[in-house]
This record gives structure tokens, sequence and C-alpha cells, in this order.
């Protein structure tokens, strides 16, 4: 089971509709949310915005920080539904994350 960080403390999962990379798989707040790279490319994205219920980006260390400049770059696209960083962040990280996003999934050490 996922943990969430929200400002409201942590969390359980709250999306039941599962994760894809398949944009034709999304169909708003009763689709799949779609999962992004930290490196995605949005050019083709725009247009599918209105149909997104949640996107999830993907941090790959938290020495990158290629995912906060896509969750701004989505922002400023107008996307206004839930955007959630996923990976290894630093817990000072979640501050500057809260920017743009609206949860984090970090990924715990086993």
């Amino acid at each position: 089971m996922s943990i969430l960080i929200r400002d409201d403390g942590f969390k359980p999962e709250d999306w039941p509709h599962g994760f894809t990379q398949n944009r034709c798989e999304i169909n708003g707040d009763n689709g799949a949310a779609l999962d992004l790279a930290g490196d995605a490319d949005l050019s083709e994205l725009q247009r599918h915005l209105n149909n997104i219920g949640l996107i999830r980006i993907e941090f790959k260390s938290f020495s990158d920080g290629r995912g906060f400049t896509l969750a701004r770059r989505l922002r400023l696209m107008g996307f206004t539904r839930r955007l959630r960083a996923r990976g290894p962040l630093l817990a000072d990280q979640y501050a500057m994350g809260r920017c743009q996003t609206n949860t984090n999934q970090p990924q715990l050490r086993q």
C-alpha cells in the first residue's frame, strides 16, 4: 500500500482507478491517472489536460529536479487538477514541491 504525504499529514492511497502511461486509458476522475517521467515531452498532452484527473510525476532520484519543472509547466498550461510527485524526495523538497503538487508519494526503502 502506498503512503501519501499531504498538507494534512500521512494518508493512504486515495486514487481508486490505478495508473497508466497510456493516454488512451485516462478519463477524468473515473479513469486511470497518468504516469509521467520527469523528462516527459508535454507537447501532445495539452489537448488531453481536461480529461485527466491526476498526473503522477516520477522522480528518479532526489537530485533530479526535472519533475518540479514538469509540474510547473503543467500548471502554466492550465492543468488545475491533482499533481503528485513520486519517488525518493528529501523532506526539504516537499515544501518546494507543494508549490505545484498536491501530494507526494515517497519511495520507501525496504
